[in-house]
């Protein structure tokens, strides 16, 4: 028997009814309904659902759910949900609104689509008549009323245009009751089989159908939390009634009024208007982060935002804008406009400009959306110092931010899945949850978007066409496959093996392309050189930076974030150590596979590079300080952070050279010199400070970032100090992992979660406390619970397992590298352990 998705067509416009016009350029949103009756009660009712771009489908006026769930037109993701609890034994009506962007323009770059558009629709009971079949009765019409604006209309003063999903709206041309069963239909269109096979040629569909991998996600009802600057100022007390207690600000006549909402954290989320009467007045709804203030000198730098406390409310507000004009025919009947996808704000303007009709604007609110995180891992926030317990708040409320349809990397201006960023997310959210559907979904993403050409990743994916690709990131790639080999309880298994080994041929590729990349003579002879910039694809990017945010000639963006030494010779030691640095976990991968001979490949490739970096970039400096350098031609000024932190991870330096060189490049008294990493990289230095032991000399140093951001107000992470264009960058959730993994002293260090390596700080939380973390992904949920008092420290297991513990030693810096111990446990067993402050 055939599947579902070769029996059931797509269905479309008519042939003669374009998509696309010169006003609908970018995207256009598409209406389908389909009226039925019931022949008998049903207790379940399946159905499959999909579309081309997205879908909101509705049943009988109820919003059932949105999709699809991006990814890549080889893995098209379709719906399934039970209608059978919404059903009537009358008239139903099942509609979709489609939105389709347009595969010649940029539209939406988060966003994969294929040459057409489509709907598709399944019943599984085969006894609704509701399938998307030819003369299936489904009528569709293209809604004049919406018009997505292009990237023209962006504001390049905001960066880049990735995201076009800002609206246009007039009420007058809205197809208004479409959603009733009463409702006349009969001047649409018959919905169309859509395809673009043709008889006797071995062509398939664009979408290759597979079921949501991922959970349906929640639309939580919420409330703004103030009124700022109302316009006329009188109308404050209206406008607190109405966001909090559904009361009504009525407008006058030919007036305009504005007032700002405030809510008390930067969330994403659908906003809802509700309003009466208003006939032909213009609502214009501007979403912002935060207040913020022009750019010093001019600055044309648009990530280089002149921001400051995110409480300050006498600046402006910057972000796009969607506009909504009410119906001239607009009665006192209430009327609803929703934007068709979800905002991200923290604060949201409103200007409204009536014409001759009054307005009563009846409702404002909204439905937060993202990934339903399961959250297992608890701290004591009532007893942990008030700045740990907001650190910790403000991360979850920034990684499930981040966290939508893929791994984001600010869901306020682009809502890309960047490689970078997806690995760090994983991490982050592996300390939290057993759930790792994501993170699954993303590494397979990152790898079905491979290029031929050269075998690295695309930088961001899914997207509908081929970027500009920073190679580095398809190092992080890498990074994912092995990080989850380490956390995924199911790893050891056949299926999780074999999970793995299909990523094997990737990472081979993406290390051959940097291998190829090695300078076979000259300066920096066997240190990775420049990338192949011969087709204008590559941008060498490593950080953002205030040193390295000069803009290329002609303003090209591909300059910024890049180091001198590359600049000048294309040879910079990150990319050199970076590699090596992914060269040995891939061979722990192969290792874990049961590849040893490519496991010793790597780790001999490895070694080579580390030694061309410290032989040509380990310089002395007047005052007899060790520092490795940014570049083989760099003078003994140019040195960074990053450099020495991925010196550490990598090999390249060890022991008390490593510690020396890693403290001088981070302490306060003696990293002057050094260009600092940003949010993102300070992962990497905790793990590299962890590392060689100066963690706990340097913890309230290296999070100082983050108290900072408190301070400000922020409620969610920023993108960069330097680049702060983004308040919201799941790169930045490092407190997330520095609690669990360095302070509860929790991390993987077999295959597996097999082995628990416990290395308590707890003390620096106070004297008690108990903390539940979540252990493992992939499989059930297990948990280490950890409580501490009394000077001592105590672990027990939910599950039987090996404990990995230090040897008791005086933990001040310098006095050597860790010793452990390993002792099995039985589940629920405790080990007890004196509390180190």
């Amino acid at each position: 028997m055939l599947p579902w998705t070769s029996t059931t067509p797509w269905l479309w416009l008519p042939s003669t009814t374009p998509t696309f016009t010169e006003r609908h350029s970018t995207g256009r949103i598409v209406l389908f309904r389909k009226t039925f009756t019931p022949s008998t009660p049903l207790e379940k009712a399946l159905i499959h659902v999909s579309a081309d771009t997205r879908y909101i489908l509705f049943l009988n006026g109820r919003r059932l759910l949105f999709g699809p769930a991006k990814s890549y037109l080889d893995e098209w993701n379709h719906e399934t949900i039970d209608i059978a609890p919404f059903l009537r034994q009358e008239t139903n009506v099942l509609a979709a609104k489609v939105l389709r962007y347009s595969p010649a323009k940029e539209g939406n770059m988060g966003m994969a689509r294929g040459p057409i558009g489509g709907f598709i629709l399944h019943d599984t009971t085969d006894s609704l008549g509701i399938s998307t079949v030819s003369g299936s009765g489904w009528k569709c019409v293209p809604d004049d009323s919406v018009r997505i604006k292009p990237s023209a209309e962006w504001n390049r003063a905001l960066g880049p245009p990735f995201m076009q999903i800002n609206e246009e709206v007039s009420g007058d041309v809205e197809v208004g009751n479409w959603l009733d069963a009463d409702y006349d239909d009969a001047a649409w269109f018959d919905a169309e089989r859509a395809t673009v096979k043709t008889p006797m040629l071995p062509i398939l569909e664009p979408w290759r159908l597979v079921p949501r991998s991922i959970p349906l996600f929640p639309e939580a009802e919420g409330r703004f939390c103030g009124v700022i600057k109302p316009e006329p100022s009188h109308d404050q007390p209206d406008w607190e009634d109405l966001i909090l207690n559904d009361g009504i600000v009525e407008i006058p006549t030919d007036t305009t009024a504005t007032v700002i909402l405030e809510n008390e954290e930067l969330i994403t989320a659908f906003l809802e208007f509700k309003f009466k009467g208003g006939a032909g007045s213009t609502i214009t709804i501007r979403c912002a982060e935060c207040f913020e203030y022009p750019p010093p000198n001019g600055n044309p730098n648009p990530f280089a935002r002149n921001k400051g406390d995110r409480a300050d409310t006498n600046g402006i507000l910057v972000g796009p804008e969607d506009t909504y004009t009410i119906n001239s025919n607009s009665t006192e009947e209430e009327g609803v406009y929703e934007p068709y996808w979800f905002r991200t704000f923290r604060y949201i303007q409103l200007s409204v400009r009536t014409s001759s009709t009054p307005l009563k604007l009846t409702g404002i609110s909204y439905r937060r959306t993202h990934y339903p995180l399961n959250i297992s891992t608890t701290l004591p926030l009532l007893t942990l110092p008030s700045l740990e317990t907001r650190k910790w708040k403000i991360s979850l409320s920034t990684l499930l931010n981040c966290m939508q349809e893929t791994f984001t990397d600010c869901p306020f201006y682009e809502q890309n899945q960047f490689a970078f960023d997806s690995r760090l997310q994983m991490l982050y959210s592996y300390q939290l949850s057993s759930d790792d559907r994501l993170a699954r979904k993303t590494i397979n993403e990152f790898h079905a978007s491979r290029r031929q050409s050269d075998g690295l990743v695309e930088t961001h994916f899914p997207t509908p066409f081929p970027g500009i690709n920073i190679p580095v990131f398809s190092l992080s790639w890498v990074l994912m496959v092995y990080d989850w080999v380490m956390y995924a309880t199911a790893a050891d298994t056949h299926e999780g093996k074999r999970f793995v080994k299909k990523f094997l041929g990737g990472i081979d590729g993406v290390l051959n392309y940097f291998d190829s990349a090695i300078q076979m003579s000259g300066i920096g002879e066997g240190m990775v050189g420049r990338f192949d910039e011969s087709s204008d694809d590559v941008w060498p990017f490593v950080d953002w930076t205030a040193e390295w945010s000069s803009l290329g000639p002609g303003g090209d963006f591909k300059g910024l974030a890049v180091p001198p030494a590359y600049r000048r010779t294309g040879i910079a030691s990150y990319n050199s150590l970076f590699y090596a640095y992914a060269l040995q976990k891939a061979a722990d991968v192969n290792e874990f596979v049961g590849r040893p001979g490519i496991a010793d490949e790597y780790r001999e490739r490895a070694r080579r590079v580390n030694d061309a970096v410290t032989r040509h970039c380990l310089r002395t400096d007047s005052n007899g300080q060790e520092a490795l350098l940014d570049g083989p031609d760099s003078p003994i000024s140019e040195k960074s952070q990053h450099v020495a932190v991925l010196s550490v991870l990598s090999g390249a330096v060890t022991g008390s050279r490593a510690m020396t060189l890693l403290r001088q490049a981070l302490h306060p008294s003696t990293n002057s010199g050094y260009v600092k990493c940003s949010y993102a990289h300070s992962f990497y230095i905790l793990e590299a400070a962890a590392m060689v032991g100066v963690y706990d000399g340097l913890r309230d140093v290296l999070l100082r970032p983050w108290s900072d951001m408190v301070n400000m107000n922020l409620t969610t992470w920023a993108e960069s100090a330097a680049m702060p264009r983004s308040d919201c960058h799941g790169w930045s959730c490092v407190p997330i992992y520095d609690a669990v993994v360095d302070v509860v002293g929790v991390r993987p260090v077999a295959p597996g979660y097999r082995r628990v390596r416990f290395e308590p700080r707890v003390g620096i939380w106070g004297e008690s406390g108990e903390a539940v973390v979540n252990v493992g992904v992939g499989g059930e949920a297990r948990a280490v619970r950890v409580s501490w008092g009394d000077g001592v420290v105590r672990v027990s297991l939910g599950f039987e397992g090996e404990v990995e513990v230090p040897v008791p030693r005086d933990r001040r810096e310098g006095v050597g590298e860790v010793q452990y111990k390993v002792k099995k446990m039985r589940k629920g067993e405790m080990l007890t352990l004196p509390m180190q402050v």
